[in-house]
């Protein structure tokens, strides 16, 4: 694994996550009115594309899958079946390794 960048300037975010539940999982908590998709290029780079909302909403859900209280396997299947992406976006699933 490459060293980490030392950062020169940082900003502190706040925000919210779900909290994980053993019989409901995790919320699927989305912002209102985002746009967010999921690519491949022809070279094989995976291409993450949003507004500012659908970013941050893509962040709430890697944060709350990075909670302690979540258990390992455990993920998210972003899709555009569930309306979460915009449609023709490629399917996505997230995943805490543990």
């Amino acid at each position: 694994m490459a060293e980490p960048v030392r950062m020169e300037s940082t900003r502190e975010v706040v925000v919210s996550v779900p909290v994980y539940d053993a019989v409901r999982g995790l919320s699927r908590t989305w912002p209102a009115n985002y746009r967010l998709s999921f690519d491949v290029t022809a070279h094989g780079e995976v291409v993450i594309r949003g507004d500012k909302a659908g970013l941050r909403g893509l962040a709430v859900q890697l944060l709350a899958l990075a909670e302690q209280d979540v258990p390992e396997r455990f993920h998210h299947r972003i899709d555009d079946f569930m309306l979460e992406v915009e449609r023709g976006s490629l399917p996505v699933r997230i995943e805490q390794a543990g």
